[in-house]
């Protein structure tokens, strides 16, 4: 199956300085994937979950106060058509990553047009799916932090 993806898949820590902590905020409109995706984030040691969000006028209400490192970003989040979202994230949190979710592979096209920062399909298993976000967050960091 195909990756997934537009990003390096580097085997890597989320960070590669110890004391780096990425804040994720997760945004996700299913439940139970929002259930296992916080189960997954919580098993790693960089990276610390500071919200999560059902809907887009939640997660526009709590990041515009506390800009996140990452965003993951369910690609069918209600609320919002994505482009009107990732435009609303980009100008509240100019800092934040954001990494576009879907379980449709047609997604990631828009994706990228709309600016996002990576893809990664939501069928991934736990391994693949960590590996994703590693590069993504690698791949996108700004240069002085390299």
């Amino acid at each position: 199956m195909h990756g997934g993806s537009f990003c390096f898949n580097l085997p890597v820590s989320l960070t590669d300085r110890e004391a780096d902590v990425k804040l994720l905020f997760l945004a996700e409109a299913e439940e139970h994937v929002l259930k296992a995706l916080r189960l997954l984030l919580e098993q790693e040691p960089d990276v610390q979950i500071m919200g999560q969000a059902r809907s887009a006028e939640s997660l526009l209400a709590q990041v515009c106060r506390q800009s996140p490192d990452v965003i993951l970003l369910d690609w069918n989040l209600p609320g919002l058509h994505p482009q009107r979202l990732i435009r609303t994230l980009r100008e509240c949190c100019p800092t934040a990553q954001l990494v576009g979710l879907s379980v449709k592979p047609e997604d990631e096209k828009p994706a990228k047009e709309y600016g996002l920062d990576g893809f990664i399909s939501k069928q991934l298993p736990a391994e693949s799916f960590m590996a994703s976000l590693r590069g993504i967050l690698l791949h996108n960091r700004p240069a002085e932090t390299l």
